[in-house]
Parts: C-alpha cells; sequence; structure tokens
C-alpha cells in the first residue's frame, strides 16, 4: 500500500526531471558554443541528471542501470625532455594537453550523446507518461472538493494505481538510452528508429546552428568598414573555426565527407641582413620595420586572399535560407508535434480539471497548417507530425550536406595545387628513404655477412699451414668456418627478408598477410576479398603496414584478438586492422604510426586511425592500385590462430 500510495508522488518528481532536460541541454548547447568555461565542463556537469535518472531508476523501478561511461583519461605526463605531448604537438603546461584529452574523454564517449539524447527525448517520451498520476489523483481531489465524490474519487483511485506502472515504465524507459549498450549491438527495430530520431534531432540543431552561421556572416561588415579591415583577418579566422567544426559534423551526421579546402599557414617572417621584415615577392613586396605588421601583413595575405575563405562567407550568407527551405517545416512539425501538441495540451487540459477557463487550444495552428490532421485528438495528431519530419530528416541532413560541399569543399584547382604539393614532398621524402636504405643495406653488409665471410676466409688460410703439421687442429679450425658460414648465410637471408620477403614473392599479399597474422602471439584472423595480386611495390608497402600494426597491437594494445580484412573495390586497395584493446592510439611523430604514413605517401595511400579510450582501435590503409590476374593460394581463405 506504501508503493501505491507514494506512487503519484514519484510520478511527479519524475515529471519535473524530465522538465529539466531541455533547459539542461540549451545550456550545454550555449555553453558548449561560447566556449565557457570549457564544453567538457558543461558536458560533464549534465551527467548529473542522467546519473540521477539511473539512480531512481534502480530505488523506484526496480530496475538497475549501470553507468556506461568510459573511465576518465590519465592526467598528461612529463617526457623525459620536459614536453608534455598531445600527439604531434608540444606543450610546456600539462594544462591544455589536459584540456584536450578531457574534451576527447567526453565528446568521443557514445554515452555523452545518449545522455543528450535522453534530455531531449525525455521530457516528451518520459514525462508525459508521468503526469498522468498525480493529475489525476490531483484532479480527483479537485473533483471531491467540487462534490463529485463518485467521479473524483474513481480519478484518484485509478491515478495512485497507475502511478507504479508509470514508474516502472519511466524506468524501463530510461534503461532504454542510459544503460550500456550490449557488445552484440541494437535489435532490429531500434537499429531502424534510432538514426531517425538522431536524424531528427541532428535537424532541428541545424535550424540554430544556420542562425550562428547567419551572425558570423553579418560580423564581416563591422570588420571591414567600422575597422577598415584590420579585424578581418581575426573575423575570417574565427568563422573558419565554426566553418570547419560544421564541415566535421556534416561528414559524421551524414557521411557526406568535405575535404578542408585552405591553403597551409605561411611560416613566420625572417628578418633579412639589415633587420627588415619582407612580405609578397618581387617589386609587389614589402617592407616592414617591425616584426608584428610583418605578421599581421601576411596573416592578412593568408586568410582574405584564400579562396575558401571567400567561399566560406558564401556559405554563411546562403545558409540561412538553405536551412529556411531545407528545414523549417520538418523542425516545425517535430517541434511543434512533440512539444506543442503533446505537452502544453496535457498541461492545458489538467488546468481545464481544476476549473480553470482556456480557450484557446495547442492542437489549433497545427491543424491550420495541416489541415489533413483535423480531427485527431491532439497527441495522436502531434505524434504523426513529428513521425513525418523525422522520417524526412535523413534525406534532407544529405541534400544539405551536398549542397554545402559545392561551397565548404575544395575547387579542381586547390585539388590539384595540394596534390601536386603532396606528391613533390612525398617524392623527397622517398629519395631521402631509398638513400637511407641503400646505407643501412651498406653498413649491415659491410658490418654483418662481410666481416664473416673475412673471418671465414681467414680460417681457411690457416687451415691451408696446418692441414700438414695439424691434421687434427685443421678440422676444428675447418668446423668453426663452417658455423661462420652458416651465421653469415642466416644474416643474409635475413637481410633479404628485410628488403622484399621471400613470401610475398612466392605466394603474393594475401597469403603473406596470413603468414603475419599466424605468427601473431594473440588471435588473428584474416579476410581476403580480392580477385588478383596487388602489384609488388604496393604488395611490400601494405605487408610491412600491416606487420607494424600487428606489433603494436601486441605490445602496446592489450588486446585478446584482432582482425585484418583486405579488400579491393573501385580501384582501392583497403586494408583494415581492428583490435579489442584499450585504444588511445596516435600517430606521434617518430613513432610506427608515422613511419606507415611516410611508406603509403609514395603510392598516394593514407593511413586513417580510430582509437577512442577504451577501444576498439581500428587502422585503415587505402591505396589506389589495380590488381593483376589472380593467382592460386595455399592457405584457405580465412587464416587464425590462438595462443
Amino acid at each position: 500500500m506504501r508503493t501505491y500510495a507514494i506512487a503519484p508522488v514519484r510520478c511527479l518528481a519524475l515529471a519535473g526531471l524530465a522538465a529539466l532536460g531541455w533547459p539542461l541541454l540549451a545550456a550545454v548547447f550555449v555553453g558548449s558554443h561560447l566556449g565557457l568555461p570549457s564544453p567538457a565542463f558543461f558536458v560533464e556537469h549534465a551527467r548529473r541528471l542522467p546519473t540521477l535518472a539511473r539512480r531512481l531508476a534502480g530505488r523506484w523501478g526496480g530496475l538497475e542501470i549501470s553507468p556506461p561511461y568510459r573511465p576518465a583519461p590519465p592526467p598528461p605526463r612529463r617526457d623525459a625532455d620536459g614536453w608534455y605531448r598531445d600527439g604531434d604537438d608540444l606543450f610546456r603546461s600539462a594544462f591544455f594537453p589536459g584540456y584536450v584529452m578531457k574534451m576527447r574523454w567526453i565528446v568521443r564517449d557514445p554515452a555523452t550523446w545518449r545522455d543528450l539524447y535522453w534530455m531531449a527525448a525525455n521530457p516528451v517520451v518520459g514525462g508525459l507518461p508521468v503526469v498522468v498520476p498525480p493529475a489525476l489523483t490531483a484532479g480527483g481531489i479537485a473533483m471531491i472538493w467540487l462534490r463529485h465524490p463518485v467521479l473524483g474519487g474513481a480519478a484518484v483511485l485509478l491515478g495512485i494505481a497507475m502511478g507504479p506502472v508509470m514508474v516502472r515504465f519511466h524506468a524501463r524507459w530510461s534503461r532504454v538510452l542510459l544503460a550500456p549498450v550490449p557488445r552484440e549491438g541494437r535489435g532490429r527495430l531500434a537499429a531502424v528508429l534510432v538514426p531517425r530520431l538522431v536524424a531528427g534531432v541532428r535537424l532541428c540543431a541545424s535550424v540554430g546552428l544556420a542562425v550562428v552561421a547567419a551572425a558570423l556572416a553579418l560580423a564581416h561588415v563591422p570588420a571591414i568598414v567600422v575597422t577598415a579591415m584590420r579585424l578581418w583577418p581575426d573575423t575570417v579566422l574565427a568563422a573558419r573555426r565554426f566553418v570547419s567544426w560544421r564541415r566535421a559534423r556534416i561528414g559524421d551526421w551524414t557521411g557526406v565527407r568535405i575535404v578542408s579546402p585552405y591553403l597551409d599557414e605561411p611560416p613566420m617572417p625572417v628578418p633579412d641582413p639589415d633587420g627588415s621584415y619582407r612580405t609578397g615577392w618581387g617589386e609587389f613586396g614589402t617592407v616592414h620595420r617591425r616584426r608584428e605588421s610583418a605578421v599581421r601583413a601576411q596573416r592578412w595575405r593568408w586568410t582574405v586572399r584564400d579562396p575558401a575563405s571567400w567561399r566560406d562567407l558564401a556559405w554563411l550568407s546562403l545558409e540561412v535560407p538553405v536551412a529556411a527551405m531545407l528545414y523549417a517545416v520538418p523542425a516545425a512539425l517535430i517541434i511543434g508535434g512533440l512539444v506543442v501538441c503533446c505537452w502544453l495540451w496535457v498541461w492545458i487540459k489538467a488546468l481545464g480539471l481544476v476549473g480553470a477557463s482556456i480557450s484557446w487550444s495547442p492542437d489549433d495552428p497545427l491543424w491550420a497548417a495541416v489541415p489533413a490532421l483535423a480531427g485527431l485528438p491532439a497527441p495522436v495528431a502531434g505524434l504523426v507530425a513529428a513521425a513525418l519530419g523525422i522520417a524526412v530528416a535523413p534525406a534532407l541532413l544529405r541534400c544539405h550536406a551536398r549542397l554545402s560541399r559545392l561551397l565548404l569543399g575544395p575547387t579542381r584547382t586547390a585539388v590539384l595545387t595540394r596534390r601536386v604539393g603532396a606528391l613533390a614532398s612525398s617524392r623527397t621524402r622517398i629519395s631521402d628513404a631509398q638513400a637511407a636504405e641503400l646505407r643501412r643495406i651498406e653498413r649491415d653488409l659491410h658490418d654483418g655477412a662481410q666481416a664473416r665471410w673475412i673471418a671465414v676466409g681467414m680460417q681457411l688460410g690457416a687451415v691451408e699451414q696446418l692441414i700438414s703439421a695439424d691434421p687434427e687442429a685443421a678440422k676444428v679450425m675447418i668446423a668453426r668456418a663452417k658455423d661462420v658460414s652458416v651465421t653469415a648465410l642466416a644474416e643474409l637471408r635475413e637481410l633479404i627478408h628485410g628488403i622484399y620477403p621471400p613470401v610475398l614473392a612466392d605466394r603474393g599479399l594475401a597469403d603473406a598477410v596470413r603468414t603475419l597474422a599466424l605468427d601473431a602471439p594473440l588471435e588473428a584472423k584474416v579476410v581476403v576479398d580480392m580477385a588478383g595480386q596487388v602489384p609488388p611495390p604496393i604488395g611490400a608497402a601494405v605487408y610491412f603496414a600491416v606487420s607494424e600494426l600487428l606489433t603494436n597491437v601486441a605490445k602496446h594494445a592489450a588486446a585478446s584478438k584482432v582482425s585484418v580484412e583486405l579488400r579491393h573495390e573501385g580501384g582501392l586497395l583497403t586494408a583494415t586492422v581492428t583490435d579489442d584493446g584499450l585504444g588511445g592510439a596516435t600517430a606521434g611523430r617518430g613513432g610506427g604510426l608515422h613511419g606507415i604514413r611516410r611508406r603509403l605517401d609514395g603510392f598516394d595511400g593514407v593511413l586513417v586511425i580510430s582509437s577512442p579510450s577504451g577501444g576498439p582501435t581500428v587502422a585503415t590503409l587505402e591505396i589506389p592500385c589495380a590488381l593483376s590476374s589472380p593467382r592460386t593460394s595455399t592457405f584457405s581463405e580465412k587464416g587464425s590462430r590462438t595462443s
């Protein structure tokens, strides 16, 4: 009886908890974009609301929900040289790398986004049902007070009876988003609904982001007119940071990747022998007496003369009309359907139960905008309208992404210029690497095999002198010379293996990678989908890259299993190495991953690392190439080994 008696009060508390979702979500959104004091600060403190919901779900609903958050990263450590490292960047203080690590921990944790989705949906999905029991109870008490004891008593009993049911419903609903995601993934229904719900939330957020884009476009006017273009570069860089962030979000939300088109930042000006600084070239150059003025002029040239800056300004100016054309109607359906026609309708009806006189109904504007929904109950009409908006949200987001790519992506000239620069740089690195490799081979031959063969020759010369005087000693020296020759031959074979592995020449890339998997000190699986043979230079590059990745997994990842997938499709060779280790892998300068990238540069290939803290780590190599005729494999299609 006590559970039923206090259930309406618990429902009222859960309704208040739901009402906090949208204000807190707005605070996170505004605070994260203003950067005060840190986006991670707002998101981390916003976790208290879902944490409280998990605790109440266990106490009141009987459903224990474990916290799904990844463990916090350790504080940055100082290197032996006194610097703090974050990837390729070095810092004297631990503040900034710690700040970046915390940002990655918060933003890259899927539980963070599930918390935000829960805060956005809970006022409707979880808040509306739990309002019913206290509303019935309060309405029943009011009707008893208005001398309708029978109807009022029935309402009170119904509200008390529904209380525990609604509390358990709220706990089950919260578990959908606030519980850890199982390894096997979602069910079929969730796999269909969740991406569309997420797209609906992102579409509504894009409306607000379009307003931010318009504000940044307008900020160019005072920067040009009021400050006489002195603050124009700062305005351009501020807009560039927002546009770069939107470019990344568009790729994450829709899969339409937009390459950054900006020119590289010029180096700091170097003083001439007379102490002045020169910017520009030839007769159009400008001489500056102070370094600050030279830096300002160079920065002006870099930002304002970059065609991508003007294309950014065009995109910022067009974002509001494009968003109005694509997003206005579905956003109005989603927000109006869920908020106006569900949430407000319930509260207005609840006020009517206590005698308040309200002539306006939230469903009036929806019926005026969509006459086909007229006659339906307001909650049903609201859900139908929201479902229509959510259904078209993914397609509209993709359409906006393709339109944005026309302005935010690099032009053909910029792509060719960047490609020429990359090829020239990679050619220089390849030449240096080849020279270094030749020096290494020469040194290994001189210090290894050559020295041992010289020792063999000297021992055989001594044998010639002893063979007639002391045959037994000559036999011993011949045996020693034989051992030295065997060692020299083994070193020579190892050197040849480092230049081009024999298994790669004899069996091809697929079987060579399977051999690496068989030799790996953990469970390894290889899947191959190639209808031919890879050219030898590319095959060697991929072989050594996969070998380095497997070595890194065995040494640093603390993984139990790893999988390697080789695939060729559309003229692109893809090698993917996935492990279930701790994650946190970075391609720092001087490390093995950085060396792999340098190796792939010569073939116009790329290495993409996805390694969130807690894992899994996915390393993807992509190299454009054509396959030759297939070769009969000596292995099965999948090779695995457990040790």
